[in-house]
């Protein structure tokens, strides 16, 4: 199910903050709701949709990064390359970013079911 991960009544440290976005179950969800074809800057804006408490703390983890926003998303596309049995690279292809603006991603492509 998409959404909101399950609170706690304990202040989580800071690499509890920035691993509660990369937990497998957040990227799975993603996965399982997503178009067949989708490109890195579409899983992302699904995660900050379906998950915008998890990324809003895991960018606020990466603040002290010369950019933030460019640190968080290459951590996310680099989580995804460990999806092999579920999606595949394709090429490399240009869409409009978190800031609006065109950026090279790379595409990914489900993985057919048995194969």
């Amino acid at each position: 199910m998409v959404g909101r991960l399950s609170d706690t009544s304990r202040i989580p440290n800071r690499r509890e903050i920035l691993m509660e976005l990369f937990k497998d179950r957040v990227f799975e969800s993603i996965l399982e709701n997503i178009s067949d074809h989708f490109d890195s800057h579409d899983f992302i804006f699904e995660m900050m949709r379906h998950f915008p408490r998890e990324y809003t703390n895991a960018l606020y983890e990466c603040r002290r990064a010369k950019d933030p926003i460019q640190t968080l998303h290459a951590k996310i596309g680099r989580k995804l390359l460990e999806f092999k049995g579920t999606i595949k690279k394709t090429n490399r292809i240009s869409s409009r970013n978190t800031r609006g603006l065109p950026s090279r991603n790379q595409h990914w492509q489900k993985v057919e079911s048995g194969k």
